[in-house]
């Protein structure tokens, strides 16, 4: 329990109350943030344009696709070589999780 300044009187009085115990006047209720009563957060940066949202798409689509050219000439040709297969791993990770925003993003933009 803490202790606050009445903003109408200036009496000190107990963050509990519903109203000040010396002038009357109602105390806000300060609920804790939630999920579900939060107001959208505009940006101020502007939308991205389609041509913007087709050149994201079409990076996340290669690095996808080196992705899983990689996987497959690590698979192939360097049996032993973990490093190779690593990256190739890292390299498909990526690009399928960097594809799969882009789309979103394009979905989200076509809604609007």
């Amino acid at each position: 329990m803490a202790i606050i300044t009445c903003s109408e009187c200036g009496r000190a009085i107990s963050d509990k109350a519903a109203a000040c115990v010396g002038c009357g006047a109602p105390l806000a209720a300060s609920e804790p943030p939630s999920a579900f009563n939060r107001e959208p957060v505009y940006t101020l940066s502007a939308p991205l344009t389609p041509a913007q949202l087709r050149w994201r798409l079409a990076l996340a689509t290669l690095t996808l696709a080196l992705g899983v050219i990689a996987a497959d000439a690590a698979a192939r040709h360097v049996p032993g070589s973990q490093l190779a297969k690593s990256l190739s791993a890292l390299l498909l990770i990526v690009g399928l999780c960097w594809f799969i925003v882009a789309v979103v993003q394009s979905v989200q933009a076509r809604r609007k």
